[in-house]
Formats: C-alpha cells, structure tokens, sequence
C-alpha cells in the first residue's frame, strides 16, 4: 500500500518501523530524522507543513500522494477535522482513525464526564464543569469548605501541559483561582474542569478497535511529571513502562476486567449515537481506595505508551493488515497479539522542557553503538545537521530509546547501557532516571 501519515513524533516513528514494506509518505512540522529516513527507503517522501491543523494543506498533499490509506495520531488534527476533509477529498481512502466527532472524547473534557456519568457515575471523580469564573470560584470554595484538595483541567486540549494538581502545581486554593482565572480567560479554552485531586496509581490502555471488536493490551505506566519522584512541571510522558505479564503490581485481574469493560461501555455508548469509533482508544485509569476512576480518554495512540505497545508486537503481526481492518470494521482478535516481555521508553528532553523556551541544542548519536545494546531510537523534536549530528526543535522531547527485557528494569538498563555507548559525555539533553526502575516500581506495590 502507499501510506500517508501525519506525524513527526516518537510514536509515529515507532509506527513507522512497523508499516516497511510499504510506501511511506509523511507530513510533519519538521524532518524528524528517523521519518525522513524511513520514507525514502520506502521510496516515499516526508513533506513539512507549518500547521497540522491546517486541513487544506494536509488535503492538498493528500491529493497529491494519493495513497490507499491515510493516518494520524495527533489530537489537534482530529479535533481540526482533518479526518473528513481528507476522505472528503478521497472517499476511497483507508482511515484507521477517529474523525472530529468520536474524537471528541478527548478534545471535550464535559462530553467525556457527560458520557461517563451515562454509563456509571461511579467512575468519575467529584467533578464541576464551569465555563465562567463566578463558577469557578463556588466550584474550588465547595472543595475548600470539605477541605478537600483539587486539580484543575482545561476543557479543551492543552498538548498534555493544561492539568495543574494541588500539592504538585499550586498550594493554594487562591493559587487555584488564579490559575482558573487564566484558563477561563484563554480563547483556546470553552471552560474548566474543577474536580478532586484523585490518589493512587495511574494506568493506561492502548486499545486497538474498529468500533466492534476492542484488543485487550498490556498495561501501561506513564511518567506525565519532568522530574524524577513525580516531581517538576507537568509534561508530555517522560517515559513509559510494562511488566512481562501485561499488568501493573497494584493491579488485580478484576481491576483490569473492569477498566476494560468500561472502555467498551464507552465504545457502544458512542455507537448508540450513531457514530463508529475507530482507532486506538487510550482511556487513562486511577486505581484509588475507591475503586477505579477515570482520569481522561484519549483518542489517538498515546506518546509514548504507543510505542510500548508497538514494540511490544509479535513479529507475525502485520500492522498494516491491522490498521486495514481497523478502517473496513473488520478486526479480529487473532490478528494482533503480543509478546510475554516487560518493556521500558525513556524521552530524552531539551533541558529546557517543562520551564521554559530555551536555545537550541546540538548533539551526537552513534547509531549502530545504540543498536548493539538491543536499544530502538525513535526522534521526535530534532532535526539531522549531519552524519550523527542531530539539533533541538523548540524546548520538547528530542528523542526516544526503548528497549524490552524480562523486566522493566533490564529494559532500562539497556538504554542506560546506549545512553553511555552511544552518546557521549556531553550530551546536553535531560532524562528520567527513575522510569522503570526497580525501587519506584516497588513503590507501586504498597
């Protein structure tokens, strides 16, 4: 097939690595190293656009690639609709994909409350959804009066940035109002969800479906926070990790058969509505002394839970045939299953990432040194300047190591083991030392 994905991240290379065979065409915001590469061996091309909302430029150089399918994971995409502009333009084409509408799990944090409480009000945390600042300030008084303490979400999306916890981001219920202020005052923004501060575990789910059948992954824990011990900014996922058994230690197999009946709860709620959700579907779960509660469902493969997943593949899945059928509503379970290894993603960041803009940084990749270590590379922010010389894009994650083992722990250790091989003393880009680390894993079993 000739395919046409837009993506520029670490989960889209990782995507990639499984589409080879095919004709691979990309559109992103930058030459993300790794895509570049991989399309031109494919005989494909990589295409920058400045905007990946901007769905007429994604639709004209739809229109003049021509593929048989066409992919995205991006959240600002979907709610852009960039889904119905392309099959408009090619009612032929293959979209394994959400359009704007099923998407708007994500992209509506009051619609995804609203769904779940049709379902069972039980799995969602003590919530008000406010779309002016008088609400707002009633909304965080409730909770100041029960002395409860809050986190706050923006209603619409946030690149994964927007959540500020109490005790993490701000001390204060005045901090809270502050913040509320700023996020009801945005014009990107239609409200605020003001909700309790949720404690716990948190899990998530990568699950493939056309709508009908729903793939059982494994588990996935993510890292959202900059710093090691869950500290600093809250950020996109600094890293992942998976245990050889699919679950997480504080886990019961009850618990993951209730989260996942719940996430196909919310697939046929969404097909009673008349709309078919395709894709990856990627509900976020707390595991609390109250049961199981949702934190939040995304509507794309997740950055980097995906690429867990993706590498944790058996080599006998045919990606492509699974991303066909995802777009035909034909799935079935027996074409994808995955392999009995934990797996272990560390994102290596600008050192800037989370706090602030920040220059660009220049470093050096030995490449078949990483490949020795049993280690993937997947770029995200960074650009090639030449033979092993990469650049920062803006103040991002830059690029991705992931690795599979017995356990989490021998997964990192293989990166630890590339990070010291292949990259050199100077290399000034940042990292998690704590993903998949035994003594934080541990720490998950109390």
């Amino acid at each position: 097939m000739k395919i046409l994905l837009l993506g520029h991240m670490g989960r889209d290379e990782a995507l990639a690595d499984k589409l080879k065979g095919h004709e691979l065409h990309v559109i992103g915001k930058w030459e993300n190293p790794g895509l570049v590469e991989k399309a031109e061996k494919s005989k494909g091309r990589f295409y920058v656009t400045p905007d990946i909302k901007d769905t007429q430029a994604v639709t004209d150089l739809a229109e003049k690639v021509q593929p048989d399918m066409f992919i995205t994971n991006f959240d600002d995409s979907l709610a852009a609709g960039v889904v119905e502009a392309v099959r408009e333009k090619l009612p032929n084409v293959l979209i394994p994909c959400p359009d704007k509408q099923t998407a708007r799990v994500e992209w509506d944090k009051f619609y995804l409350r609203q769904l779940i409480d049709e379902i069972d009000g039980k799995y969602n945390p003590l919530n008000y959804m406010v779309e002016n600042f008088k609400d707002a300030s009633l909304a965080i008084a409730n909770f100041e009066n029960k002395n409860m303490q809050i986190a706050l979400k923006p209603r619409n999306l946030t690149g994964g940035k927007g959540v500020k916890v109490m005790g993490s981001h701000f001390g204060s219920y005045a901090e809270a109002r502050d913040y509320a202020k700023d996020v009801l005052n945005s014009a990107s923004q239609s409200g605020l969800e003001v909700q309790e501060k949720m404690t716990g575990h948190e899990f998530t789910l990568q699950i493939f479906t056309d709508g009908k059948t729903m793939i059982k992954p494994p588990v996935t824990h993510d890292y959202p926070y900059r710093e090691d011990g869950d500290t600093g900014p809250g950020t996109g996922g600094m890293g992942t990790f998976s245990m050889a058994d699919g679950m997480m230690p504080f886990l019961s197999s009850e618990d993951y058969e209730e989260a996942f009946r719940l996430s196909i709860s919310l697939v046929q709620l969404i097909a009673s509505k008349g709309m078919t959700y395709r894709g990856v579907l990627y509900p976020s779960f707390f595991k609390t002394e109250n049961g199981i509660k949702i934190v939040e469902v995304n509507a794309r493969g997740g950055d980097p839970e995906l690429i867990n997943i993706l590498d944790l593949l058996d080599d006998k899945v045919d990606m492509a045939e699974v991303l066909k059928q995802i777009a035909t509503g034909t799935l079935s379970e027996q074409s994808i299953s995955f392999k009995a290894l934990a797996s272990t993603m560390v994102y290596l960041v600008s050192p800037d990432y989370g706090y602030r803009s920040g220059p660009t940084y220049q470093f050096e990749i030995d490449e078949k040194q990483v490949a020795k270590q049993d280690v993937k590379i997947r770029f995200a922010a960074a650009e090639k300047i030449s033979k092993h010389k990469y650049q920062t894009v803006g103040s991002s994650r830059t690029v991705g190591l992931s690795a599979l083992g017995k356990t989490p722990q021998e997964a990192r250790q293989k990166i630890l083991n590339a990070l010291s091989q292949g990259f050199g003393e100077r290399m000034p880009l940042k990292f998690r030392q704590d993903v998949g680390y035994e003594e934080y894993i541990n720490k998950l079993r109390g």
